[in-house]
């Protein structure tokens, strides 16, 4: 694992046509650093509904089956829980 918070083997298109890519980050209660998914739904934007997950083929098969993951642009101006389909998504693309 490389220091990028950002995994750039896949990514989410956002309706402007932005990149969004899957974003690490630090639970501060474990000191674990993961990608973080959720099935969404209610309660699903809190980190006690989401799963951590550090395999990015395993991230990107929960993706693919209708799991939200944090995601944000490289500069960030973009950032949320997305899901394919959901949330001003439009497609996805496997850049591996």
């Amino acid at each position: 694992m490389t220091d990028d918070p950002f995994f750039r083997g896949f990514c989410l298109i956002h309706k402007s046509g932005v990149r969004l890519y899957p974003v690490r980050m630090k639970n501060r209660d474990t000191g674990r650093v993961a990608y973080r998914l959720s099935r969404g739904g209610t309660g699903g934007n809190t980190k006690e509904a989401g799963v951590e997950e550090t395999d990015e083929s395993i991230l990107i098969q929960r993706v693919k089956e209708g799991w939200a993951v944090r995601a944000a642009s490289l500069d960030r101006t973009i950032s949320g829980l997305y899901k394919i389909n959901h949330r001003s998504i439009t497609d996805t693309e496997d850049l591996r």
